[in-house]
């Protein structure tokens, strides 16, 4: 005679919350915003950006580790700016051959990104710094966009 036995199950339990599924979804499924695979399998990610306003002017905060200022190249359009740049896959002399990657996020090759600013800026009067691989550029606004006071004369 065999012995059978009951136990009560709750049908709740092995259902998964929607928002793990969704997450699962997006995570298994597309490519997420900034990353592109490249043939070599390397990552290239965008290039990340701080962008404020002071004195008339903005400020652009570039992150490129690696770079050299020659390695880059930055043009200036009516109300944009785009930056340029090649960043130096890493290489260590005579290691190539005797490592293999777990995990290889920071990429490297050409980034580039085009900042629309808000106003029109002098793109004569651009000027650009690079120090510790953070780039600064600032744009002032043209000189047209800039509010002004007007004398108001009696009659």
């Amino acid at each position: 005679m065999a012995i059978t036995t009951i136990s009560r199950r709750d049908p709740f339990t092995d259902l998964l919350s929607l928002r793990e599924v969704m997450g699962r979804l997006f995570d298994e499924s597309f490519v997420r915003a900034g990353l592109a695979a490249q043939p070599d399998g390397a990552v290239a990610k965008l290039m990340p950006i701080d962008l404020y306003e002071e004195n008339g002017s903005y400020i652009i905060r570039a992150y490129l580790p690696g770079v050299k200022a020659g390695q880059m190249e930055i043009s200036a359009d009516k109300n944009s700016v785009t930056i340029t740049a090649n960043v130096p896959e890493f290489q260590e002399e005579g290691k190539k051959e005797s490592f293999r990657w777990l995990i290889k996020e920071l990429g490297y090759g050409e980034v580039s990104r085009t900042i629309s600013l808000p106003a029109a800026i002098d793109a004569s009067k651009i000027e650009a710094v690079l120090e510790d691989g953070i780039l600064m550029v600032t744009v002032p606004q043209s000189e047209e966009t800039k509010p002004r006071k007007i004398a108001v004369k009696p009659k």
